[in-house]
């Protein structure tokens, strides 16, 4: 599971973000328009320790 959630986290950070961090395109179950920090949370809540934890890595 770690393994798929880095290749996501990966991807979305190719994701076009606008001016009002909203992502520019759909990813998976994200729409268009869905709030980068939304996604973040989601990360967030998968993530053993959370997204700060585990990008210290």
């Amino acid at each position: 599971m770690l393994v798929d959630l880095k290749k996501t986290w990966k991807e979305f950070s190719e994701i076009p973000i606008s001016s009002d961090d909203e992502i520019e395109q759909d990813f998976y179950f994200w729409e268009k328009g869905t709030c980068r920090f939304d996604i973040w949370h989601w990360f967030d809540e998968k993530l053993p320790d959370g997204i700060a934890g585990w990008i210290a890595l």
